[in-house]
Parts: C-alpha cells; sequence; structure tokens
C-alpha cells in the first residue's frame, strides 16, 4: 500500500514582525533618516496612548506611519519612552519598534536590519519575536 503524506502548514500566529531599534536621536530625525535613506515615507500619525493599569496616568508614545505604494505592507515606527515610562518596560535597551504589517518574508526583513545598520544615528537593530514580549497588546493592532 502507497504510504500517504500530510503536511500540516501553520500559519505565522503573529500578523507582524518586530524590529528593535536603538538610536540616540529624536522620533523624527529617525523617521526622516528612514524616509531618505530606505526609502520609506514615514509620516507622523496619532500618538499611542496605554494605560498599564487603572492606578496609573495614561503614558503616549509617538507613532509615524508608512504605507507602501502598492498598499501590501504597513508600518510604524514607535518610541519605546515617554517621560513617564516606557511601552513594553522589559525592552528598556530599545528606543524605537519597527512594525511590519503585511507580506513580507524573512528575506525582505534581512534586508531591511541589514540597510539600517549602517545608518549612522541607529546603534543597533535586531528582529524581536513578539511572543516573547510580556504585553505585545501594548503595541497597534491591525
Amino acid at each position: 500500500m502507497k504510504r500517504r503524506v500530510h503536511k500540516l502548514i501553520i500559519s505565522d500566529p503573529n500578523p507582524y514582525k518586530l524590529l528593535g531599534i536603538s538610536s540616540h536621536e529624536n522620533d523624527y530625525r529617525l523617521s526622516w533618516a528612514l524616509n531618505s535613506d530606505l526609502g520609506f515615507n514615514f509620516c507622523k500619525t496619532e500618538n499611542l496612548t496605554v494605560q498599564p493599569n487603572d492606578e496609573e496616568e495614561k503614558l503616549e508614545f509617538s507613532v509615524f506611519q508608512s504605507v507602501s505604494q502598492n498598499s501590501q505592507q504597513k508600518m510604524y515606527l514607535i518610541s519605546n519612552r515617554c517621560p513617564n515610562g516606557f511601552l513594553i518596560p522589559e525592552m528598556k535597551n530599545i528606543d524605537f519598534f519597527l512594525q511590519v504589517f503585511g507580506e513580507i518574508n524573512q528575506e525582505e526583513i534581512d534586508t531591511i536590519v541589514s540597510r539600517l545598520k549602517p545608518i549612522d544615528i541607529v546603534s543597533a537593530v535586531f528582529e524581536i519575536i513578539p511572543d516573547k514580549l510580556k504585553k505585545p497588546e501594548n503595541l497597534p493592532q491591525e
């Protein structure tokens, strides 16, 4: 009798990819560098507001958005710091998150990382697995 082969295809549970960026510059300077050096079109959007718990005041984080020309990808450049705290507290060494929604493969992520590293104002960049974060719900959920 001939053997049958069944393949289980598991889709990525996260609808986005996430990069962590360390930079000593302000958010608008980093977004300008990404626009000029990588050809993105980041524009300032509404701040992301998070309330860690009922007792604490709301925290606001700056957000820049870029939509690809064919609308297949949407990216957010999100600050991890505000005067009163962090968006993702366990990632205090990260200044910004680059969140990518849409169709993107690992090769494209690796290309973005390799193109970000030579930018003068970027100290470090690396991929983050969203499942490992304690509070991934703080990030935008398209």
